[in-house]
């Protein structure tokens, strides 16, 4: 699915659904504004990560981790890795840009080393506890079936004409 594509979905206001289908997500502008970067950032993988793990940026502070921040729902020792500095709780919050692009990097790296499949477990996991699991333990994870739900969920936003 093509940037354009993403972006007539989300951002044109394309939240109702057609007679008959299932219900499509409702997204606030902030939401579609993340979902829409995450995308940019990192293809529909990720716009999907962002959508679980904060809703689109709605939830910034873990609620099952009360140590991921953000919309990418980072660890501070991820993201001072690949910041390469010290990156505090207050900016990985509130500095959605530096969020994503670090969050986007995360999965990249895990990607790499784990493949499509398993580098989406990777990036929930992270990559020490990635390097432990089996292959089938990577590429059969709830985490990954989650994510996978919510890319079904993201190309079945109908398309506006708008």
């Amino acid at each position: 699915m093509k940037l354009s594509a993403i972006v007539v979905l989300l951002v044109a206001g394309a939240n109702s659904p057609a007679m008959g289908a299932p219900r499509s997500p409702v997204f606030t502008p902030q939401q579609k504004q993340a979902i829409v970067e995450a995308y940019r950032l990192g293809g529909l993988r990720f716009a999907a990560i962002i959508y679980q793990e904060s809703s689109g940026c709605a939830f910034l502070h873990g609620k099952l981790d009360p140590y991921a921040f953000g919309c990418s729902q980072l660890h501070h020792d991820t993201a001072d890795g690949i910041a390469g500095a010290h990156v505090s709780t207050h900016i990985l919050m509130h500095d959605y840009d530096l969020n994503l692009h670090i969050g986007a990097e995360q999965l990249r790296r895990c990607t790499v080393l784990f493949g499509k499949f398993g580098g989406i477990t990777c990036y929930n996991a992270g990559i020490p506890v990635a390097r432990r699991m089996t292959p089938y333990q990577r590429n059969h994870s709830p985490y990954l079936h989650a994510i996978e739900r919510r890319i079904r969920e993201l190309k079945a936003l109908p398309l506006s004409t708008e």
